[in-house]
């Protein structure tokens, strides 16, 4: 579970802020796995803020984040919040399946399927 929950983070968190944005990503994208309880919500602006939103069964979470798109990896920093330094960028591979789906894998291959709400 604690795997799961770092992987969670980790695919959240890059080099925000300096970057290209993509218009493609803006939009509020969910991950929900019913098996284990865990899901995710990313709300991206087209100015490169957000928040990130960890579900965990009944506890949720909720991160503001800056991000930026750079070379098909999604970068995000996370800010004013007590466990990530805004020093601390978080890298994640993704694709885009469609209009719909944004693919996210993280550092330890992890894929994750996030749909547009």
């Amino acid at each position: 579970m604690k795997k799961i929950i770092i992987a969670l983070l980790t695919l959240t968190i890059l080099l925000a802020g300096c970057g290209e944005k993509d218009a493609s990503l803006t939009g509020v994208w969910e991950y929900s796995d019913a098996e284990t309880g865990i899901g995710a919500i990313y709300n991206l602006k087209e100015d490169g803020t957000g928040t990130y939103t960890m579900k965990v069964g009944e506890t949720e979470v909720t991160y503001e984040l800056k991000y930026e798109v750079k070379d098909g990896h999604l970068l995000v920093r996370y800010v004013n919040n007590e466990h990530f330094s805004e020093d601390d960028v978080f890298d994640s591979e993704f694709k885009l399946k469609g209009s719909d789906t944004l693919i996210i894998k993280d550092s330890s291959d992890m894929e994750m399927e996030f749909r547009k709400k």
